[in-house]
């Protein structure tokens, strides 16, 4: 353990022990250090390796205090008393002024409920990435469950020194819309320097590249990305850059180009940036999810083909066209269909120029002064 007594800001990861989010959580923390200087960070020792490849060299140093974090398996109090046990000592070894917590199940919001009446001081922020969605709809008929499911979470976590954060602006559009009780704040997702490729000219190979950026699943609209290949597998080349999924057998990934397990960071930048477009497809739950795959394209300045949705259009309000954005997938398949469009050096110039411009926005650096005005 690296730190002491007293440090401003202590920084942890209480529920990801493997390295999911990584990137996420290393271009926050940059922010942070930005923002307030730096502190400790507790995280597994697998989250730590994969935070520090991913981050900036020249980002600011902290400390780092290991923690055990449970494997994810459902809402349980063993995980609620695990996480209390983490985090109470954190609070109790340092000090802070402010606990920022990087990721926060249903248990972790009961957690941050005791720690702020246990130590008057403190002042917790809980960034929640992508399981709002769980807070809405359906809901066990259990009171077992319901006692401790997202919804009660979030009725317990209404405190004054208790802040929930959001990493988009449309997230907390939605959830306010869906009347989920908090004044959430944004702390846009940020892209890492170290990791931007350039922009750089391009002319149209002989066959274009179409990526599935991220975790091959039905969630994800994988689906319809198998129904794009089907249909147009002898014009364009279909690749997987990300994780595959057990959800499909090998019959029916035939023909596009998946990595035989999740590829390590710097292995999925490369294939990132071996692809013409990105292809999204986000279902409705993602109008309460941050997307890193999003941000990855964005950092490599590559135009997306998908399905639009409020997070793509207040894109390309705000900087201009990011690729070519559908009202429908047969929009999509259509659009496939007309290579010449596809192909347009031009066009792809202006969609290279919009996400230089958003990804240049979102450094840690441009988010450091929001969060130096939310923390003490």
């Amino acid at each position: 353990m690296v730190g002491r007594p007293g440090v401003r800001v202590v920084v942890a990861e209480p529920t990801y022990a493997d390295d999911e989010h990584a990137a996420v959580n290393a271009g926050l923390l940059e922010a942070v250090a930005l923002g307030c200087g730096p502190g400790v960070l507790a995280a597994t020792a697998r989250q730590h390796a994969a935070m520090q490849e991913a981050a900036d060299p020249a980002a600011p140093s902290w400390g780092w205090q290991k923690i055990a974090v449970l494997p994810p398996g459902g809402v349980h109090l063993r995980r609620m008393r695990a996480q209390w046990r983490v985090l109470s000592a954190l609070v109790e070894t340092h000090r802070p002024n402010a606990l920022v917590l990087l990721s926060a199940g249903p248990e972790t919001l009961f957690v941050a409920r005791g720690l702020v009446l246990r130590h008057a001081g403190l002042r917790l922020f809980a960034v929640m990435h992508g399981n709002l969605a769980t807070a809405i709809g359906w809901r066990s008929r259990d009171p077992r469950r319901r006692l401790i499911d997202l919804r009660a979470g979030l009725r317990i976590a209404r405190h004054p020194r208790i802040r929930l954060v959001v990493l988009e602006e449309h997230i907390r559009r939605a959830a306010m819309r869906h009347g989920l009780g908090h004044d959430f704040l944004v702390w846009s997702t940020v892209v890492l320097a170290n990791e931007a490729a350039p922009v750089l000219p391009w002319s149209a190979p002989p066959r274009l590249r179409l990526a599935f950026v991220g975790t091959a699943n039905r969630h994800k609209g994988f689906d319809d990305f198998l129904a794009l290949h089907r249909n147009s597998a002898a014009v364009h080349d279909f690749a997987v850059v990300g994780r595959p999924s057990v959800e499909y057998h090998a019959a029916e990934l035939e023909g596009i180009a998946v990595p035989p397990s999740r590829l390590a960071r710097a292995d999925f930048l490369a294939e990132l940036r071996r692809a013409d477009y990105g292809f999204m497809a986000f279902r409705g739950e993602y109008e309460l999810t941050a997307s890193g795959s999003l941000l990855d394209c964005i950092n490599q300045r590559k135009p997306l083909i998908a399905v639009r949705n409020d997070m793509l259009d207040g894109l390309a309000r705000r900087h201009g066209p990011i690729g070519y954005l559908c009202d429908t997938l047969d929009g999509v398949q259509a659009l496939l269909a007309d290579t010449e469009r596809l192909r347009d050096a031009a066009a792809y110039a202006g969609f290279q120029a919009a996400l230089d411009q958003i990804a240049r926005a979102r450094l840690p650096s441009a988010l450091a002064a929001t969060i130096r005005a939310d923390l003490p």
